[in-house]
């Protein structure tokens, strides 16, 4: 059976069955506007990037939690992301960019919640899906001070709908299946 899922999952991820660059090419995946797909649109100040790249590296622990299957980590982890997330320094935007922020902010506060209210892993990596939405957004809009994120993908998460996730690496770490398919996945964008 661990097989048959991985031949299935290299199969799709090999031909891209689901997912293009431009997140427009499958079903469930999120519709990213032309706006979203160009980097760095908003210029953010050194401060709000650190802060940023501060909610980044914390995610990749959350994403590690998800990677072992253990919701117990899954929640010890939550509070420091949320702190971390408030700690970003809005004030220096306004407009559009306040707006755009705000938007992010609002999935990325939503999905933490989501996570820390449910002990149920597939309920949990379901909103780490939002979670890595919204901050893949963030970071692609505002920058994230110099580091490297990859946007990968693994078409056979939530159902098959597929779902993104970000790492600091190349190396395909699943969050989505784990150790049952850990290296089921691909790198779609890498945003410096």
């Amino acid at each position: 059976m661990k097989t048959t899922l991985m031949m299935l999952c290299l199969a799709l991820v090999s031909g891209a069955a689901f997912a293009q660059h431009d997140h427009g090419g499958g079903q469930g995946v999120p519709m990213h506007s032309k706006k979203e797909q160009e980097t760095h649109l908003h210029r953010a100040a050194p401060v709000f990037q650190q802060q940023l790249a501060d909610v980044f590296m914390a995610s990749l622990h959350l994403k590690e939690a998800f990677v072992s299957s253990d919701t117990e980590k899954v929640l010890a982890i939550i509070p420091e992301i949320r702190n971390l997330i408030a700690k970003v320094d809005m004030t220096q935007f306004k407009d559009e960019a306040l707006m755009d922020w705000m938007g992010y902010l609002k999935t990325l506060n939503e999905s933490t919640d989501q996570i820390s209210n449910s002990k149920d892993l597939a309920v949990q990596r379901k909103a780490f899906a939002s979670f890595s939405d919204a901050l893949y957004k963030s970071i692609k809009m505002f920058g994230v001070a110099g580091m490297t994120a990859y946007y990968t993908y693994c078409p056979m998460a939530n159902n098959n709908a597929g779902a993104y996730w970000l790492s600091n690496s190349k190396e395909i770490r699943n969050p989505y299946f784990g150790n049952e398919m850990l290296t089921c996945g691909k790198v779609k964008e890498t945003l410096q």
